[in-house]
């Protein structure tokens, strides 16, 4: 800690701010108030900084009552507000005076997550505060737990931030959803909507240029078993779709045979399928990038992805018999002659599934996981060889949806250590009793004597 205070404050407030805002994630106590608790010096640093006081997190009634602390101490900044509802606290909620500040900071809000089973009274509840104007609601993610229900009671969501909003992560029901003119980044997780709900959708969203859809639950009306509507189906266009990204969890005929992207520009493919006619016998003239994980040959079809010529940068994740897409053709012609860049996991050496790419195409980058650099020398021979450290890859993210899943296992904070009163919280921090009989520990130019007070 000695260090840490001896750096420039501005040093230290972009450390804080990486570890609470930007992360992304939400400990069980809020980092700031532990912050604020070690010592005058470091109270007065995040007091200085209203960034760090814009994330509210509403878990536990104690959350209900340090959030108009939150909302003092953050000024004017956007906020971030984070709702779980995984042990009934709609009525703490409803019923005390704490949320009615949040509420009447609701133009503030930035990005607002919703976690937890999102009953008909939860609904009701969201439908209450969403009315009101949210001009800066620009992220919404409402990751309800695994068996939220809908109750067939579709009143949409969110119609208050519909100018305002570029991004939405959920899973649910599209038909709760209000259109978004200005929605640029959709993300559904476990999609399933007939024909006319997806149509709504896209239309819906003139100006969407990323949709995800992970683990997609298709649906569609057949004749036969075997043979689907789809003849008298027209195309949906998206004109304005650049990057997509879809999952595939049943092998039943698919929902994206109406599906139209004639400008995309990325395509992230996950999990064996067959050609339904989702991608192939439509024209992507301006793809550029191809990401598939999680697939087997022949299952999947080699020749769809083998006939993107077009495409310059390839990723390949947990691909069983690779050969097949990889390999030149009769004519000896190697796939993807514009191909620049191949990202895969692994490289196996003499046995390397895409070896014959990498002998077809001498100008070709390869980039691989920083723990297989001292294999480059089998592999580099004048070759450019980069590699990347992040494990994660492709747009597609399961786990932030699993997260809302595994959230009502955690531990219960209800009884954690602070509680609040006003701007004086009885706090003790991890170790205090251990340091309280040593001479140095009691200094008043560090404003050590009254912790409790500290907040």
């Amino acid at each position: 800690m000695t260090t840490l205070l001896t750096l420039p404050s501005e040093i230290t407030i972009k450390i804080f701010t990486t570890v609470i805002v930007d992360s992304g994630d939400v400990p069980p106590q809020p980092v700031v108030l532990l912050l604020a608790s070690i010592c005058k010096t470091l109270r007065e640093l995040v007091l200085s900084s209203p960034t760090l006081w814009s994330r509210i997190r509403l878990r536990t009634f104690n959350d209900l009552e340090s959030a108009p602390l939150f909302i003092q101490r953050s000024k004017e900044c956007l906020l971030e507000v984070s709702l779980s509802f995984y042990r009934d606290l709609v009525p703490d909620i409803t019923e005390t005076r704490f949320f009615n500040v949040i509420a009447a900071n609701m133009a503030r809000w930035r990005k607002l997550t919703i976690r937890g089973p999102i009953s008909s009274e939860v609904k009701t509840f969201l439908q209450e505060i969403i009315d009101a104007p949210t001009p800066n609601l620009m992220e919404v993610f409402l990751l309800p737990s695994e068996h939220a229900a809908c109750y067939e009671d579709h009143r949409p969501l969110l119609s208050g931030a519909s100018d305002a909003l570029r991004a939405l992560t959920m899973r649910g029901c599209i038909s709760c959803l209000a259109p978004f003119p200005n929605l640029t980044k959709l993300n559904i997780f476990r999609l399933n909507c007939n024909y006319e709900e997806f149509r709504r959708l896209i239309q819906g969203s003139p100006n969407l240029a990323t949709l995800i859809l992970g683990e997609l639950q298709d649906t569609f009306p057949m004749v036969t078993v075997m043979e689907p509507i789809v003849s008298h189906r027209p195309l949906i266009e998206a004109l304005s779709l650049r990057y997509f990204a879809v999952g595939f969890a049943h092998p039943e005929p698919p929902l994206l045979v109406s599906l139209s992207m004639p400008n995309l520009h990325y395509l992230e493919v996950v999990g064996s399928r067959a050609d339904y006619g989702e991608l192939s016998g439509k024209p992507f003239p301006a793809l550029k990038k191809l990401c598939l994980r999680d697939m087997d040959f022949p299952v999947s079809s080699a020749a769809l992805y083998r006939s993107f010529t077009t495409i310059n940068s390839l990723e390949l994740y947990n691909i069983q018999g690779a050969r097949l897409l990889t390999a030149p053709d009769e004519d000896g012609k190697t796939p993807w002659p514009h191909l620049q860049t191949l990202r895969c996991e692994n490289w196996g050496g003499r046995d390397c599934p895409w070896l014959e790419l990498l002998e077809g195409l001498p100008q070709l980058t390869v980039e691989l996981p920083i723990e297989q650099k001292d294999e480059v020398p089998a592999i580099s021979n004048d070759r450019d060889v980069r590699f990347f450290s992040d494990e994660s890859s492709g747009l597609i993210r399961v786990e932030d949806f699993m997260r809302a899943d595994w959230e009502d296992e955690e531990e219960d904070w209800t009884d954690s250590d602070y509680s609040a009163d006003g701007d004086n919280w009885d706090y003790e921090y991890d170790g205090m009793e251990d340091e309280a009989d040593e001479e140095d520990y009691y200094e008043d130019e560090d404003g050590l004597e009254g912790v409790e007070g500290w907040y």
